[in-house]
């Protein structure tokens, strides 16, 4: 199993949100595209995003956009402490041609994630789904 960067093991509840926008999020207004919840506690990060984005808010149709941002923010409470521990990842995504490519940070870290295949007509919540699965997937 993978260890979320800022989440120790041993916590007795998670949630992950996710929040999928429009564009890359440096102007003053931010376009959401939905939202979702997931309190599953095992798997990686990227198996409960995947579980947030399964019946996000609104329900859709969402847009095809060829750049967009998720944002993957975790609570979890430890078992002893009582104190919750936060995790905020954000992803830039842009898709080019037969590719999307996916850059992610947060507070400690950043990284470019491996590209993976898009299809030309896809929305963000299905290719943001692809991404989460891939991510996922030994």
């Amino acid at each position: 199993m993978s260890r979320t960067p800022g989440v120790s093991p041993g916590t007795t509840s998670l949630q992950t949100d996710v929040a999928v926008y429009l564009g890359d999020c440096s102007g003053d207004s931010l376009s959401v595209v939905c939202d979702g919840s997931s309190t599953e506690s095992r798997g990686s990060t990227w198996q409960r995003a995947l579980l947030a984005l399964a019946s996000p808010t609104p329900r859709g149709p969402y847009p095809v956009a060829k750049q967009f941002t998720i944002f993957v923010h975790e609570m979890s409470g430890y078992a002893t402490a009582g104190t919750p521990a936060t995790n905020t990842l954000r992803i830039d995504v842009r898709c080019e041609g037969k590719w999307a490519y996916a850059g992610m940070r947060n507070a400690e870290f950043s990284a470019d994630l491996p590209p993976i295949p898009y299809v030309i007509g896809d929305d963000v919540v299905t290719t943001a789904r692809r991404l989460f699965a891939t991510t996922s997937s030994p």
